[in-house]
């Protein structure tokens, strides 16, 4: 998934990237461009079924909607990101793993500044490629060849290899479940005066990331649901005078 790409070029090259890896779906969210211009189409070469039925959208939750985990890709990592971030080769292994319950999504940002922070709540875990610390910014397309050539090894690993198929019979929560679960929890915690100090983000970038590591079944996220819900409750029917103070 591409989320606003500003060069045609890059576009086509991604696509290229793909299909040499064996992938094939790819989501545009918002480009910047004419994401079938000439160029485009050039830097395609072989390509051009990736280019042909790529899929365009204008809104990034509804991109992830029906995704059972979602990855992006970062190099600005702040605290809780840097100690949540992981490598492409573990993103790889969680995808393909993740892939026999329903579709995974691995977004990458704009060219030139990336992620919004607020997009980044959007997803289930944050990738990032160890580059070199003198220069960690990767182009687009080669950023894209990185993660599609682990997502390859890891496929290839796992079907040559099989194992016992511990998913089949797990019902994954989809993503649009997962984005009704973060809305009322963290308005409920918020209500609790859990979200303090000058940067609250943090730690909601703390709890996105750290129930994404759980492929949340669709019963273990509706008590997850029920327990928002509790708080919200007894928020509303107790007075600020007679709930304690965070000790």
């Amino acid at each position: 998934m591409l989320v606003s790409p500003s060069g045609p070029a890059n576009v086509g090259a991604v696509c290229r990237a793909m299909a040499n890896m064996g992938l094939s779906k790819l989501y545009v969210v918002a480009p910047r461009c004419d994401v079938r211009d000439p160029q485009a189409v050039a830097y395609a070469a072989g390509a051009a079924s990736v280019l042909d039925k790529l899929i365009l959208t204008d809104d990034l939750p509804a991109a992830l909607d029906g995704c059972v985990r979602t990855f992006c890709t970062s190099s600005k990592l702040g605290l809780y990101r840097r100690q949540s971030a992981i490598p492409p080769a573990e993103a790889a292994r969680l995808a393909i793993d993740a892939a026999a319950a329903g579709l995974v999504a691995i977004a990458f940002g704009r060219e030139d500044y990336g992620f919004k922070n607020e997009e980044i709540l959007h997803f289930d875990r944050v990738l990032r490629i160890p580059a070199d610390d003198g220069y960690p910014v990767l182009n687009l397309a080669a950023a894209v060849m990185v993660v599609c050539h682990e997502l390859r090894k890891a496929w290839l690993e796992a079907t040559q290899q099989p194992a016992l198929d511990m998913t089949l019979n797990r019902d994954i929560a989809p993503h649009e479940r997962k984005e009704v679960l973060f809305t009322k929890l963290f308005d409920a915690l918020d209500r609790l005066g859990f979200f303090f100090g000058p940067n609250p983000d943090h730690l909601k970038y703390a709890l996105r990331h750290l129930i994404g590591r759980m492929d949340l079944s669709r019963n273990e996220l509706d008590i997850l649901l029920g327990l928002a819900k509790q708080i919200r409750w007894y928020v509303d029917h107790h007075p600020p005078r007679d709930r304690r103070a965070p000790g």
